[in-house]
């Protein structure tokens, strides 16, 4: 190792073959994957004198098929049982992936060759991803925005949800709301006097936000081009600015957003062990926001295309801050929940259920599958959000 510089491996190697991940299988046919093992031979299972155990993978599975056997026909054909055991989709996988669009058939380099212009790949029927990217027109959410509005339920009014003695039963209330509504409101249980040290830590940061803006496929879109765009929200993202940190100047937040890290982190197994099969991988900087008077959202999904990357944003959480607020003030957060038909159909049927942005009130949503606006707001409001990037299964997730 010290001839190779390679001390460090020394120091940790452990952490290395715990991180250790086969990253793909050999794109090739079964001749040369026997040409390759019969060229490695009976390659040791340890590197660097011992000090680095190989770990269990294909790559030493393929090795011990290949010394097992003397004859070259009877090693390819274990070699290839293996590849096809450990990397190829059945007809039932392949159909059911290619029914969710998690693979398309690929066609496009003899069409591109043949036609002699670039071919993009075709997808043979429309995926559940692309159905989620489906926003109600103009005129559906004209006729959306007349149907009922109704308070919603918060749950935990009389015990909060970050009390030691309840949260575990909490949150798996809230994963039974997220599978069967999408959505669930939530009160904290947080003292007054913390949430107060909040609001005037958000107020003092103000001057330091900007015009809020939305993105769609990785775009800035002017309000003129999508009803989806009107936005009157100033943020800012907390990280971003440098302002997290206990000795930075909001404490207070930086406490609140280590509290929703925490709830999403613990939420994370649960989600995977529900109907929703909902993999977090990781979250996105905390997110101040200020509507003054008059400043109101139309209706959106946080994430209605992607983010343009495989772990896209699947879960928003939405915290208040705003201690004794005037529900006269309005700004509340109306979800639209369907009864009839989906998000997209120009047909669909439900109710927005209205949530009052009072302190200590939790919001977490589906954030790419759950329409919801925040209405007019007659006072200044303040809101600390999060947004966790992970998968569904059906995207590949686990």
């Amino acid at each position: 190792m010290q001839e190779m510089n390679l001390t460090w491996m020394k120091a940790c190697h452990d952490e290395i073959v715990v991180g250790a991940k086969v990253l793909h299988y050999p794109a090739t046919h079964f001749e040369r994957l026997w040409r390759k093992y019969h060229h490695l031979g009976n390659f040791p299972a340890v590197r660097f004198g011992g000090e680095l155990v190989v770990p269990a993978s294909f790559h030493l599975e393929a090795r011990d098929e290949y010394l097992k056997y003397s004859d070259k026909t009877t090693q390819q054909e274990k070699l290839k049982e293996l590849l096809e055991r450990a990397a190829f989709l059945s007809d039932e996988e392949v159909q059911s992936q290619l029914e969710t669009g998690s693979v398309v058939s690929i066609d496009t380099v003899r069409e591109s060759l043949r036609q002699g212009v670039w071919i993009p790949p075709r997808q043979l029927r429309p995926s559940l991803f692309s159905l989620l990217q489906r926003r109600p027109s103009k005129e559906a959410m004209e006729r959306m925005q007349r149907m009922r509005r109704m308070p919603a339920e918060v749950l935990f009014e009389a015990v909060g949800l970050l009390k030691m003695e309840s949260l575990d039963q909490g949150l798996q209330k809230v994963v039974e709301q997220l599978e069967t509504r999408g959505w669930a409101a939530c009160h904290l249980g947080l003292h007054g006097k913390l949430m107060d040290r909040a609001r005037l830590e958000a107020s003092q940061l103000k001057p330091k936000m900007s015009k809020g803006a939305t993105v769609i496929e990785n775009r800035v879109v002017d309000p003129t081009e999508s009803p989806n765009a009107l936005r009157g929200d100033w943020t800012l993202f907390m990280q971003e600015q440098g302002l997290t940190g206990p000795k930075g100047p909001a404490p207070t937040l930086t406490m609140l957003e280590s509290a929703l890290t925490d709830l999403g982190m613990q939420l994370d197994p649960r989600l995977r062990r529900s109907r929703l099969q909902l993999r977090i991988t990781e979250r996105c900087d905390g997110m101040l926001a200020c509507y003054e008077e008059g400043g109101a959202y139309s209706a959106h999904l946080d994430n209605a295309d992607g983010d343009g990357r495989v772990d896209g944003r699947v879960l928003t959480m939405v915290m208040y801050l705003n201690q004794n607020w005037d529900r006269r003030a309005g700004g509340e957060l109306a979800i639209f929940e369907p009864e009839k038909g989906e998000l997209g159909d120009e047909q669909v049927e439900g109710k927005w259920y209205m949530v009052s942005p009072e302190a200590n009130t939790l919001v977490l949503l589906l954030a790419d599958r759950v329409l919801h606006e925040v209405r007019s707001a007659y006072a200044e409001r303040y809101a600390l959000s999060m947004w966790f990037c992970g998968q569904h299964a059906e995207y590949g997730g686990s």
